[in-house]
Protein backbone atom coordinates (compact mmCIF):
# COMPACT_ATOMS: atom_id res chain seq x y z
CA UNK A 1 0.00 0.00 0.00
CA UNK A 2 1.66 3.20 -1.20
CA UNK A 3 0.47 6.07 0.99
CA UNK A 4 0.28 9.61 -0.45
CA UNK A 5 2.83 10.94 2.00
CA UNK A 6 6.52 11.75 1.79
CA UNK A 7 8.13 13.37 4.85
CA UNK A 8 10.89 15.93 4.42
CA UNK A 9 13.97 17.01 6.35
CA UNK A 10 14.84 20.39 7.86
CA UNK A 11 16.65 21.25 4.61
CA UNK A 12 14.66 19.62 1.78
CA UNK A 13 16.62 21.53 -0.87
CA UNK A 14 20.17 20.04 -0.79
CA UNK A 15 22.74 22.66 -1.77
CA UNK A 16 25.69 20.41 -2.61
CA UNK A 17 27.01 16.89 -3.01
CA UNK A 18 27.44 16.66 0.78
CA UNK A 19 23.85 15.47 1.03
CA UNK A 20 21.79 13.86 -1.73
CA UNK A 21 18.66 11.71 -1.85
CA UNK A 22 17.75 8.95 -4.30
CA UNK A 23 14.28 7.50 -4.80
CA UNK A 24 14.10 3.70 -4.43
CA UNK A 25 12.99 1.32 -7.16
CA UNK A 26 9.26 0.71 -7.62
CA UNK A 27 9.35 -2.53 -5.61
CA UNK A 28 10.61 -0.65 -2.54
CA UNK A 29 8.73 2.65 -2.89
CA UNK A 30 5.95 1.63 -0.47
CA UNK A 31 8.56 0.92 2.21
CA UNK A 32 11.62 3.12 1.69
CA UNK A 33 11.34 6.91 1.70
CA UNK A 34 14.77 7.34 0.11
CA UNK A 35 18.44 6.43 0.11
CA UNK A 36 20.63 9.32 1.14
CA UNK A 37 24.21 10.32 1.81
CA UNK A 38 27.26 11.97 0.31
CA UNK A 39 27.49 11.83 -3.46
CA UNK A 40 31.06 10.56 -3.16
CA UNK A 41 33.80 10.51 -0.43
CA UNK A 42 34.91 14.08 0.32
CA UNK A 43 36.26 16.37 3.04
CA UNK A 44 33.76 17.29 5.71
CA UNK A 45 32.48 20.86 5.47
CA UNK A 46 30.43 23.41 7.35
CA UNK A 47 27.42 22.29 5.31
CA UNK A 48 27.44 18.86 6.96
CA UNK A 49 28.48 20.04 10.42
CA UNK A 50 25.86 20.22 13.14
CA UNK A 51 22.91 19.43 10.84
CA UNK A 52 19.44 19.91 12.32
CA UNK A 53 17.58 16.60 12.34
CA UNK A 54 13.81 16.96 12.70
CA UNK A 55 11.12 14.34 13.36
CA UNK A 56 10.32 12.88 9.96
CA UNK A 57 8.24 9.82 10.93
CA UNK A 58 11.04 7.61 9.58
CA UNK A 59 13.76 5.27 10.82
CA UNK A 60 17.27 5.24 9.36
CA UNK A 61 20.16 2.85 9.02
CA UNK A 62 23.31 4.95 8.63
CA UNK A 63 26.80 3.79 7.66
CA UNK A 64 29.58 6.39 7.98
CA UNK A 65 33.20 5.97 6.90
CA UNK A 66 36.03 8.24 8.05
CA UNK A 67 38.76 7.55 5.52
CA UNK A 68 41.22 9.80 7.36
CA UNK A 69 41.06 7.72 10.54
CA UNK A 70 40.14 4.45 8.81
CA UNK A 71 37.07 4.14 11.03
CA UNK A 72 33.53 3.04 10.30
CA UNK A 73 30.32 3.48 12.30
CA UNK A 74 26.87 1.98 11.90
CA UNK A 75 23.66 3.13 13.55
CA UNK A 76 19.97 2.41 13.40
CA UNK A 77 18.03 5.53 14.41
CA UNK A 78 14.46 4.95 15.54
CA UNK A 79 11.50 7.35 15.67
CA UNK A 80 12.26 10.79 17.10
CA UNK A 81 9.69 13.08 18.70
CA UNK A 82 11.86 16.20 18.78
CA UNK A 83 14.65 17.74 16.72
CA UNK A 84 18.34 17.49 17.55
CA UNK A 85 21.70 18.43 16.03
CA UNK A 86 23.77 15.71 14.40
CA UNK A 87 27.09 16.99 15.76
CA UNK A 88 30.27 18.26 14.17
CA UNK A 89 32.94 16.43 12.21
CA UNK A 90 36.62 17.34 12.00
CA UNK A 91 36.81 19.58 8.93
CA UNK A 92 39.96 17.91 7.59
CA UNK A 93 38.43 14.43 7.64
CA UNK A 94 37.52 12.73 4.36
CA UNK A 95 34.05 11.31 4.98
CA UNK A 96 31.41 9.23 3.30
CA UNK A 97 27.87 8.46 4.48
CA UNK A 98 25.13 6.16 3.26
CA UNK A 99 21.65 6.00 4.74
CA UNK A 100 18.46 4.00 4.23
CA UNK A 101 15.35 5.90 5.34
CA UNK A 102 12.45 3.58 6.14
CA UNK A 103 8.92 4.83 6.57
CA UNK A 104 8.18 4.17 10.24
CA UNK A 105 5.46 1.64 9.42
CA UNK A 106 7.70 -0.43 7.14
CA UNK A 107 10.95 -1.01 9.07
CA UNK A 108 9.37 -3.98 10.85
CA UNK A 109 8.78 -5.68 7.49
CA UNK A 110 12.56 -5.97 7.05
CA UNK A 111 13.27 -6.78 10.70
CA UNK A 112 10.74 -9.01 12.40
CA UNK A 113 11.79 -7.63 15.79
CA UNK A 114 9.68 -5.64 18.27
CA UNK A 115 10.24 -1.87 18.33
CA UNK A 116 8.58 -1.39 21.71
CA UNK A 117 10.49 1.11 23.87
CA UNK A 118 12.89 2.17 21.11
CA UNK A 119 11.82 5.75 20.34
CA UNK A 120 14.32 8.62 20.51
CA UNK A 121 17.30 6.29 20.39
CA UNK A 122 20.03 4.77 18.23
CA UNK A 123 21.18 1.14 18.11
CA UNK A 124 23.64 -1.10 16.32
CA UNK A 125 21.69 -2.13 13.18
CA UNK A 126 22.14 -5.87 13.75
CA UNK A 127 20.01 -5.65 16.90
CA UNK A 128 17.02 -5.32 14.58
CA UNK A 129 18.34 -6.42 11.16
CA UNK A 130 20.57 -9.46 11.69
CA UNK A 131 23.73 -9.34 9.60
CA UNK A 132 22.82 -6.17 7.69
CA UNK A 133 25.78 -4.13 8.97
CA UNK A 134 28.28 -6.42 7.23
CA UNK A 135 26.20 -6.37 4.04
CA UNK A 136 25.93 -2.57 3.93
CA UNK A 137 29.52 -2.02 4.99
CA UNK A 138 30.62 -4.15 2.04
CA UNK A 139 28.55 -1.97 -0.28
CA UNK A 140 29.93 1.28 1.12
CA UNK A 141 33.52 0.07 0.83
CA UNK A 142 33.02 -1.40 -2.65
CA UNK A 143 31.18 1.54 -4.22
CA UNK A 144 32.03 5.23 -3.97
CA UNK A 145 28.95 6.90 -5.44
CA UNK A 146 25.49 7.16 -3.91
CA UNK A 147 23.62 5.74 -6.95
CA UNK A 148 25.84 2.63 -6.99
CA UNK A 149 25.33 2.10 -3.27
CA UNK A 150 21.57 2.57 -3.54
CA UNK A 151 21.17 0.05 -6.35
CA UNK A 152 23.27 -2.53 -4.47
CA UNK A 153 21.35 -1.94 -1.23
CA UNK A 154 18.05 -2.47 -3.04
CA UNK A 155 19.01 -6.07 -3.80
CA UNK A 156 19.74 -6.71 -0.11
CA UNK A 157 16.51 -5.09 1.05
CA UNK A 158 14.33 -6.94 -1.45
CA UNK A 159 15.73 -10.23 -0.14
CA UNK A 160 14.97 -9.18 3.44
CA UNK A 161 11.49 -7.82 2.81
CA UNK A 162 8.63 -9.94 4.19
CA UNK A 163 5.40 -8.26 2.99
CA UNK A 164 3.32 -10.78 4.96
CA UNK A 165 4.38 -8.99 8.15
CA UNK A 166 2.36 -5.94 7.06
CA UNK A 167 -0.58 -5.18 9.35
CA UNK A 168 -3.66 -3.92 7.51
CA UNK A 169 -4.96 -2.20 10.67
CA UNK A 170 -1.77 -0.12 10.87
CA UNK A 171 -1.97 0.91 7.24
CA UNK A 172 -5.67 1.80 7.42
CA UNK A 173 -5.17 3.87 10.57
CA UNK A 174 -2.15 5.73 9.18
CA UNK A 175 -4.01 6.37 5.94
CA UNK A 176 -6.74 8.10 7.96
CA UNK A 177 -4.15 10.10 9.90
CA UNK A 178 -2.72 11.41 6.64
CA UNK A 179 -6.08 11.94 4.92
CA UNK A 180 -7.42 13.98 7.84
CA UNK A 181 -4.18 15.93 8.38
CA UNK A 182 -3.50 14.37 11.78
CA UNK A 183 -6.47 16.19 13.29
CA UNK A 184 -8.88 13.27 13.82
CA UNK A 185 -9.11 11.98 17.38
CA UNK A 186 -7.64 8.53 17.99
CA UNK A 187 -10.98 7.33 19.38
CA UNK A 188 -12.69 8.36 16.13
CA UNK A 189 -10.04 6.62 14.01
CA UNK A 190 -10.43 3.46 16.09
CA UNK A 191 -14.20 3.51 15.64
CA UNK A 192 -13.90 4.20 11.93
CA UNK A 193 -11.56 1.20 11.47
CA UNK A 194 -13.44 -1.11 13.85
CA UNK A 195 -10.43 -1.62 16.12
CA UNK A 196 -10.10 -1.10 19.85
CA UNK A 197 -7.81 1.66 21.08
CA UNK A 198 -5.99 -0.89 23.23
CA UNK A 199 -5.18 -3.07 20.22
CA UNK A 200 -4.19 -0.02 18.18
CA UNK A 201 -1.82 1.06 20.94
CA UNK A 202 -0.25 -2.40 21.12
CA UNK A 203 0.39 -2.89 17.42
CA UNK A 204 1.76 0.64 17.03
CA UNK A 205 4.26 0.32 19.86
CA UNK A 206 5.30 -3.15 18.68
CA UNK A 207 5.81 -2.12 15.05
CA UNK A 208 6.95 1.49 15.39
CA UNK A 209 7.82 2.22 19.01
CA UNK A 210 5.35 5.09 19.34
CA UNK A 211 1.70 5.43 20.26
CA UNK A 212 -1.01 6.22 17.70
CA UNK A 213 -1.47 9.64 19.30
CA UNK A 214 2.23 10.44 18.96
CA UNK A 215 2.40 9.34 15.33
CA UNK A 216 -0.72 11.34 14.46
CA UNK A 217 0.84 14.42 16.04
CA UNK A 218 4.11 13.87 14.17
CA UNK A 219 2.28 13.46 10.86
CA UNK A 220 0.41 16.72 11.50
CA UNK A 221 3.70 18.47 12.31
CA UNK A 222 5.27 17.12 9.11
CA UNK A 223 2.31 18.26 7.00
CA UNK A 224 2.47 21.73 8.56
CA UNK A 225 6.21 21.88 7.86
CA UNK A 226 5.63 20.89 4.24
CA UNK A 227 3.08 23.70 3.90
CA UNK A 228 5.59 26.16 5.34
CA UNK A 229 8.29 24.96 2.95
CA UNK A 230 5.90 25.57 0.04
CA UNK A 231 5.41 29.13 1.27
CA UNK A 232 2.17 28.58 3.18
CA UNK A 233 3.29 30.55 6.19
CA UNK A 234 -0.08 32.10 7.16
CA UNK A 235 -0.36 30.82 10.72
CA UNK A 236 -4.09 31.52 10.91
CA UNK A 237 -4.77 29.37 7.83
CA UNK A 238 -2.53 26.56 9.11
CA UNK A 239 -4.23 26.68 12.51
CA UNK A 240 -7.64 26.15 10.96
CA UNK A 241 -6.58 23.57 8.36
CA UNK A 242 -4.73 21.34 10.82
CA UNK A 243 -7.17 21.58 13.71
CA UNK A 244 -5.14 23.44 16.31
CA UNK A 245 -7.17 25.15 19.03
CA UNK A 246 -5.52 28.50 18.30
CA UNK A 247 -2.33 30.02 16.85
CA UNK A 248 -0.49 29.69 20.16
CA UNK A 249 -1.20 25.97 20.14
CA UNK A 250 0.27 25.59 16.64
CA UNK A 251 3.35 27.67 17.46
CA UNK A 252 3.98 25.74 20.69
CA UNK A 253 3.62 22.36 18.95
CA UNK A 254 5.87 23.37 16.05
CA UNK A 255 8.55 24.79 18.33
CA UNK A 256 8.44 21.63 20.46
CA UNK A 257 9.05 19.45 17.39
CA UNK A 258 11.33 21.69 15.32
CA UNK A 259 13.23 23.61 18.00
CA UNK A 260 12.35 27.01 16.52
CA UNK A 261 9.42 29.04 15.22
CA UNK A 262 7.94 28.49 11.74
CA UNK A 263 9.38 31.83 10.60
CA UNK A 264 12.88 30.87 11.78
CA UNK A 265 12.60 27.42 10.19
CA UNK A 266 11.53 28.92 6.85
CA UNK A 267 14.38 31.43 6.95
CA UNK A 268 16.89 28.59 7.44
CA UNK A 269 15.84 27.04 4.14
CA UNK A 270 17.70 29.69 2.15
Amino acid sequence: MLLPYRPITSTPFPKSSNYCEITPCSALKPYICCFWGTEYPQPASSETADRLVIPDTCMDIIIRVNYSDNKLSANFCTMDERSYHSGRTESSAVMSAFGIRFFCWSAALFSGESFRGTKNNAYFPDEFFHGITEDLTGIVLQFDTLPERARAAEKILIRRLVPERANSDIMNVISDMITYNGRMKISEIAKRNVISQRRMERIFTENMGVSPKTLSSLIRYQLVWQEIVRGGSDILDLTEKYGFTDQAHLLHDFRFRHGMTPAQAYKNLF
